[in-house]
């Protein structure tokens, strides 16, 4: 019998081990992205161009562009100018000369950069007028989003952040809906903490602590807006325990199922607070507390299960 007849066409194959660096394919077919984002030239850098040669006006805007991506990751590298560009060249040529040999952390924040600067470059009228771009800035992160995963790279673009997988299962079922929920329902300050958790975490061993931080920050920020717009009494210093017991109190987890939900409590307060509290919330003394790779992605998994329950068990009591 062959293996299409045991129904084997329909079992799921083992998703491959992410790596989290980035090829040169890929950086080739971001490239190629950008292309049709911004457009292409590889004309002569002018000061002044004559307004009918369409082209070179066509020219002088995609190299703006360019030059204000390229602005902005000098001031977040703090730099004059890009590492290893020699002069005389254009923006768009120093962009991806550099995009093609920085390292991976230095990579994501430029893609996060020109991603970022699609919405300007339509504010630019030389830009709109002759540079017809073909694609939208939601298209340009879905191709870049497929060719993270056609590579099997480790990482995925949410909102206007680069965030690092673990697994496709995990991401699926909680980073992902973590994110849409707090977009939908307007919970900033987690929003903004639970991005910077994700850095964090993308920075490598020596970050792991703010990532434990700032997991902490997003479940409290989410408590605390949840308790704001419920108007229920709490105190702007409360910790996430006690913010957990107004919750509890309150109801939010309706009385009838809150035996059912003990271990939820449990796992809640004995989670997300007290990682954090033990591993990346005190002083290490004299030897400087290490917090392994996998109890920071634990807690980022936590803290996004965590605060998908709360802001779809808040919408569950209804207004």
């Amino acid at each position: 019998m062959k293996p299409q007849e045991q129904g084997v066409e329909n079992l799921r194959p083992e998703p491959a081990a992410y790596r989290y660096d980035l090829p040169e394919k890929f950086r080739n077919q971001f490239f190629h992205i950008l292309k049709d984002v911004f457009g292409y030239s590889n004309g002569p850098l002018r000061r002044q161009v004559p307004l009918g040669d369409y082209q070179a006006v066509a020219t002088m805007a995609i190299y703006e562009v360019y030059g204000g991506i390229c602005e902005e990751l000098c001031e977040h590298l703090g730099v004059l100018s890009l590492p290893g560009i020699e002069p005389p060249t254009t923006p768009l040529a120093a962009f991806w000369s550099y995009f093609q040999t920085a390292g991976t952390e230095q990579a994501l924040r430029a893609i996060e950069i020109a991603i970022e600067n699609i919405p300007k470059s339509r504010q630019n009228v030389n830009f709109v007028l002759h540079v017809y771009p073909t694609i939208s800035k939601d298209e340009a992160v879905r191709r870049l989003n497929e060719r993270f995963r056609e590579n099997a790279v480790g990482y995925r673009m949410e909102g206007d952040r680069v965030v690092r997988l673990d697994s496709d299962f995990l991401h699926a079922e909680t980073t992902e809906p973590t994110f849409r929920l707090l977009y939908q329902h307007g919970f900033d300050g987690a929003i903004e903490e639970f991005r910077l958790a994700h850095k964090r975490f993308r920075e490598g061993p020596e970050h792991y602590d703010d990532c434990l931080t700032n997991c902490l920050k997003a479940l409290e920020s989410t408590l605390k807006t949840i308790c704001n717009r419920r108007k229920w009494a709490y105190d702007p210093n409360d910790t996430a325990s006690k913010l957990l017991d107004i919750i509890f109190r309150n109801n939010l987890i309706p009385s009838y199922l809150q035996t059912h939900f003990a271990g939820l409590r449990s796992t809640l307060e004995a989670g997300v607070p007290t990682i954090r509290n033990r591993e990346g919330g005190h002083g290490s003394g004299e030897k400087p507390n290490e917090v392994p790779e996998h109890l920071a992605a634990y807690q980022l998994h936590l803290t996004a299960s965590a605060i998908v329950l709360l802001i779809r068990a808040s919408g569950a009591l209804g207004k």
